[in-house]
């Protein structure tokens, strides 16, 4: 659900919207899934977006499709995407990894998804809108899990 800030009520037809993007360097050894968590708390993210990362790993966690069960990997991963959006209620973001044979592997970011050299992430921030509380997924029990109040 996406609220309209313009009339208080729901957003109920295409819009546009301005925005606004930031954009970090995340470090090696930091967990790019509570980094971004620390920037929505940081800057009252209340509409945001992944707009574009860069960026290597050496640990990885990702929950897997239509399953509690998370993939946990130790090596070295390029993030090859990272796509997501952003709310005070929390994150729903996928993120796809490939190593060093081209093997990708992909899922829901989960924390424990540690930099190897660095994360450099842009959010961007819808200026018209804020992401509100509504159950994104109702027939998938795993990701009622995991599901973020937009």
């Amino acid at each position: 659900c996406i609220r309209d800030r313009s009339t208080g009520g729901p957003k109920t037809k295409m819009q546009t919207s301005s925005a606004k993007f930031l954009a970090f360097r995340f470090l090696p050894g930091q967990d790019i899934y509570l980094e971004i968590e620390s920037v929505i708390k940081k800057y009252n993210i209340s509409a945001g977006f992944i707009a574009t990362v860069v960026g290597s790993l050496t640990k990885l966690n990702l929950r897997l499709a239509n399953t509690f069960n998370c993939l946990q990997k130790e090596g070295h991963f390029e993030i090859v995407s990272l796509v997501g959006t952003l709310s005070p209620q929390g994150v729903h973001l996928h993120m796809c990894v490939s190593d060093s044979t081209g093997a990708t592997y992909g899922g829901h970011l989960k924390p424990g998804n540690i930099l190897y050299t660095t994360g450099e992430v842009v959010i961007g921030i819808l200026n018209d809108y804020d992401f509100m509380s509504c159950l994104l997924y109702t027939s998938d029990a795993a990701d009622e899990e995991d599901s973020v109040d937009l």
